[in-house]
């Protein structure tokens, strides 16, 4: 039992790795930085066919031939350890492309066999091939001049399977120019712009048909929320102020009671901000200011002054009834004199 937890742990770690990021439509590539769309993505905003990869051909013709006779087209795509490629279909099941695996995909995929012999190995290929073969179904449509896309997955062996929808609307169908620009960014810009696009974008996943995690992005507001088997939640929440990303809030809650936000501007936390499990302030901490931690009842324990987000100056300890008790002296972030009751 210890060895298939093992694997079990390796599997969805693996699985972590070579997924998206918070992003639906985007992904970092396994043993990469650089940030890129989901080819299902590239597909529903035509950059594919931008592209002009001859080893595409087949699978654009085949979804912009659906999209333009029927407005919908559906295909599915799915991994094939033994050729060590990714393999998409036709919804009647034509081989339309196949593409090879990275080899550190495949050497991670791998390395648990090898500390498996007869009856044991046996049971960790059925493990894999049961966590990473099962088929992604991809439909497409024109909703109401609105491309959307809608993406099933599943995961793992049947009695602990896990399935993950994502649904992603754009605001509109992007220019030859606009996707041009698109495919000419990279990162973060990438993501800014891609985002811009973008009406919703949700992804939701299952075990034993109970909701366990959802994410969210519409009018700029970012949530994502995790339930454990007792249904307590975790959420976060980022609101932006605009279409750079750069600038906005960012909350988090447990059981829906706010425990933490932040602020930030271009990218950098202007303010922190925690709570007690009573709803009032714990803790205050700006770039610029003074940050103060805070006791139960709302009265100031302790204070000092910030500077670009270091502690910078003399910081006080207070009693409950508003006292100074402590003194300390801070430069640069550093305590220079030790605490002393003050007189």
């Amino acid at each position: 039992m210890k060895k298939i937890l093992i694997v079990l742990t390796f599997i969805f770690i693996s699985l972590l790795s070579f997924a998206d990021n918070t992003n639906v439509g985007v992904r970092i590539p396994l043993g990469e930085e650089k940030v890129e769309l989901d080819p299902s993505i590239k597909m529903l905003m035509g950059l594919t066919k931008v592209e002009n990869d001859p080893k595409y051909k087949k699978l654009v013709n085949y979804v912009d031939d659906n999209l333009a006779k029927k407005g919908i087209v559906k295909y599915y795509g799915a991994i094939n350890l033994k050729k060590g490629a990714m393999e998409v279909f036709s919804e009647n099941g034509t081989l339309l492309d196949e593409e090879k695996l990275p080899d550190e995909f495949m050497t991670m995929v791998s390395l648990p066999l090898n500390f498996e012999e007869g009856k044991e190995k046996e049971k960790v290929k059925k493990m894999l091939k049961e966590a990473y073969e099962n088929p992604t179904y991809v439909t497409i449509s024109k909703n109401n001049g609105k491309p959307k896309i809608y993406i099933e997955k599943s995961m793992g062996p049947a009695e602990e399977k896990i399935k993950i929808i994502d649904e992603v609307i754009l605001k509109r169908e992007l220019t030859e120019a606009e996707k041009k620009e698109l495919l000419s960014l990279e990162n973060d810009k990438l993501i800014e712009k891609y985002k811009s696009y973008i009406e919703s974008e949700i992804s939701k996943g299952y075990q034993n048909n109970k909701v366990v995690m959802a994410k969210e992005f519409k009018n700029l507001t970012e949530t994502a929320v995790m339930y454990d088997k007792d249904n307590n939640s975790m959420k976060m929440e980022i609101k932006y102020k605009d279409n750079s990303l750069e600038n906005g809030i960012a909350r988090s809650y447990t059981n829906n009671k706010l425990t933490q936000e932040m602020f930030f501007e271009n990218s950098t936390a202007t303010l922190l901000r925690k709570y007690h499990d009573n709803g009032n302030l714990a803790i205050e901490f700006p770039a610029n200011g003074e940050a103060k931690i805070y006791y139960e009842n709302g009265k100031v324990k302790e204070s000092v002054p910030v500077k670009n987000g270091k502690r910078e100056g003399i910081g006080r300890e207070y009693d409950e009834t508003g006292k100074v008790i402590k003194e300390t002296l801070y430069r640069n972030d550093k305590e220079i004199k030790k605490s002393k009751k003050a007189k």
